[in-house]
């Protein structure tokens, strides 16, 4: 029984050691398969960075040539551009309003320099130039309008100051424009008949105040050197000469203010008025050349890798009846 059941047990184990040694095989003709693709796919990674820097060194002339060409006529083009004449002006506003002062222009608070270089560019001053100048023919009120606004520049320097540049094809004109924007800006100034009665109302209190102000001055002015470092009287008790004289300076300081912007903003405030461009503003060809030259030689790059691309996909057995389909589709030869 015992030499019948141990040859049984041998086969059962050498079936099982073949099949071991198969599976064996296999998982390693795998792994040898699987590097072996990963070194072709390496290759031919490297041997498609060849070839794309072969064709380059082999385009390397039309890569020159056309970057200087396009380089050369974009300088071209900027020196027979139309000339544009800028005239400049400069203007002195508050940078920011003084704490507790009210206006009743821009909402209630005084127009700094930054609201009035937002206010030169606004339709509010914009449209009367436009009309003023006949800016408008053949075009759009709008569209004449946006062209206007993109040739008027008006920033706050960090001296607080609001420079004013127009740009115009002609040095008069440029100058004129400039001069038109800053008066109707200054018109645009000007209360309305609300504002204009809050105003009057303002200063009719203000002057009132001053007054009484300026009289108790003159009072306690009269009266002894003793008395001037002792509380007044029973209703003005604890009022010094010093708080009544800074209350003094805030109500003239109020009137003036007042009387000012029921005028509006005037010539006053110019510093510097529009100037006349005796030359137009020079472009800097150097950088449109070498702008131009990049752009250029970046597209004949592209171009090239494209038909490097092109041409490897012709040379693939199964791409190639995909390409003849495209190019007969769109009736190429």
């Amino acid at each position: 029984m015992a030499s019948r059941r141990f040859p049984a047990r041998t086969g059962w184990a050498s079936g099982w050691t073949r099949q071991s040694c198969l599976n064996s095989g296999k998982h390693v003709a795998s792994e040898d398969t699987e590097i072996q693709l990963k070194q072709e796919a390496a290759e031919a990674d490297e041997v498609g960075l060849l070839d794309l820097l072969v064709m380059v060194a082999e385009h390397w002339k039309l890569l020159v040539a056309g970057s200087l060409l396009a380089g050369a006529l974009a300088a071209g083009l900027a020196h027979f551009a139309p000339k544009t004449y800028i005239s400049e002006a400069i203007l002195a506003l508050p940078a920011s309003p003084p704490p507790g002062q009210r206006t009743s222009i821009m909402g209630g608070k005084v127009q700094t320099a930054q609201q009035a270089a937002a206010l030169m560019v606004a339709p509010k001053v914009l449209d009367p130039v436009v009309q003023q100048f006949k800016l408008a023919e053949g075009v759009s009120a709008e569209d004449a309008r946006n062209r206007l606004q993109n040739q008027i520049k008006a920033e706050v320097d960090l001296d607080g100051l609001l420079r004013l540049e127009v740009g115009m094809p002609s040095p008069t004109q440029a100058q004129a424009v400039a001069n038109a924007v800053i008066d109707q800006w200054m018109a645009s100034t000007v209360p309305t008949e609300q504002e204009r009665a809050e105003l009057e109302r303002t200063l009719k209190l203000a002057e009132s105040s001053l007054t009484a102000t300026q009289q108790l001055v003159g009072r306690l002015a009269t009266e002894n050197t003793d008395n001037l470092a002792r509380p007044l009287t029973r209703g003005e008790a604890g009022v010094s000469i010093v708080a009544i004289g800074e209350l003094q300076s805030r109500y003239l300081e109020l009137v003036l203010e007042t009387s000012r912007q029921l005028r509006g903003y005037t010539r006053t405030v110019v510093k510097q008025p529009p100037t006349l461009p005796s030359a137009p503003k020079s472009a800097d060809m150097g950088l449109i050349a070498l702008l131009s030259a990049l752009a250029t030689a970046m597209v004949l790059l592209l171009w090239i890798f494209v038909a490097q691309a092109w041409q490897s996909a012709a040379r693939d057995p199964r791409v190639a009846p995909k390409l003849l389909r495209l190019r007969s589709a769109l009736g190429l030869k």
